[in-house]
């Protein structure tokens, strides 16, 4: 039967990759300047919690895609069908 074709990047991912990448750009050079491990800590650099849980997302979306997709149920059915045939 038809076999629809896997996709290397769906567009939900691909915006949630690009969106990422350029909140990370835009909030480290406009609102977060980080020179010490205690500037961590203070309220400008929760701005950086934005861009990270954006790329989690996108390698969750990403990566669960692919695990799913290798996963094929349609081949498990087909193989317990041809031995029950061989069996009955």
């Amino acid at each position: 039967m038809f076999k629809p074709k896997r996709e290397f990047i769906t567009t939900s991912e691909t915006i949630l990759f690009v969106s990422s990448f350029f909140m990370w750009i835009y909030v480290t050079h406009t609102i977060v300047f980080i020179d010490s491990f205690d500037s961590l800590f203070f309220t400008n650099s929760w701005w950086l919690m934005l861009p990270i849980t954006t790329f989690l997302l996108f390698l969750r979306s990403f990566v669960g895609r692919r695990v799913d997709l290798t996963f094929n149920w349609e081949d498990d059915e087909e193989e317990e069908t041809k031995s029950n045939r061989k069996q009955g």
